[in-house]
């Protein structure tokens, strides 16, 4: 029974681990590769970084970030990696106490935190290109999730013979 359980928490922790977004900016001025809660930098004349989420919500507030596409990339980013830890959270809770409903909660947030992260890397697309490596598998577990509950909550069929005879 705990495998039932296992499995999503596995997979939602995988989703943490792969990168989501690879893209570049201009004429390979800036390289990135994006995973859920870090973003991986390289740029000529600047160097290498690792930019965690909440920092570019902090560039914006500060004026550092400007455009539109970027503070919208930023935003979807942000709330994606938000909605994608609510998730892990509630399949946390679903493999403690062993409750499938709360599984399909968690495959709801994970698919809208996919979304949010495919928004983000569409925004990206502005004055470059962006390859949705890891989205893709994140809307895959998010249906999987999903599916899995649906399929344990259907009832099993009675055959003829486990009807008692009326009287």
């Amino acid at each position: 029974m705990m495998t039932r359980f296992k499995i999503p928490l596995i997979l939602q922790c995988l989703i943490f681990l792969i990168p989501l977004n690879i893209y570049m900016w201009g004429d390979w001025l800036l390289v990135n590769a994006q995973w859920a809660l870090f973003r991986y930098q390289e740029a000529p004349g600047v160097g290498t970084s690792f930019i965690l989420g909440y920092k570019d919500i902090l560039y914006i507030y500060l004026g550092q970030n400007t455009g539109i596409y970027n503070i919208a990339a930023a935003v979807f980013w942000t709330t994606g990696a938000a909605v994608l830890l609510i998730g892990l959270i509630i399949t946390i809770f679903a493999y403690t106490w062993e409750q499938s409903g709360k599984i399909r909660a968690a495959s709801y947030f994970t698919l809208i935190g996919g979304i949010f992260l495919g928004l983000s890397a569409i925004c990206r697309f502005n004055g470059g290109f962006a390859i949705p490596v890891g989205v893709p598998i994140i809307l895959i577990i998010g249906w999987w999730m999903y599916q899995e509950t649906v399929d344990a909550d259907e009832p099993e069929n009675e055959t003829d013979d486990d009807v008692p005879e009326p009287e």
